[in-house]
């Protein structure tokens, strides 16, 4: 997986591995393989939700009735 990819294209080659590991008749071997790759796009994607949570402003009322935008605070784990 040398190519960043989007998390819409991460999600939708986690989907064809999963379709492909529900196929009775994957060798044990090329199983193993497509888990590998699978566990490495979970944690991919969950990387960029991660980022993309730091990203997000949160619109809050201030003291003053009046709405401000500030940075969200989330913990990200990793």
């Amino acid at each position: 997986m040398n190519k960043e990819l989007s998390f819409e294209e991460g999600i939708e080659h986690l989907e064809r591995i999963v379709r492909e590991l529900e196929q009775k008749e994957v060798p044990l071997e090329q199983a193993l393989n497509l888990f590998r790759q699978g566990i490495e796009l979970v944690q991919k994607c969950n990387n960029q939700l991660d980022y993309a949570e730091k990203q997000m402003q949160i619109l809050l009322e201030n003291p003053n009735g009046e709405l401000e935008v500030r940075p969200a605070d989330f913990p990200v784990e990793g």
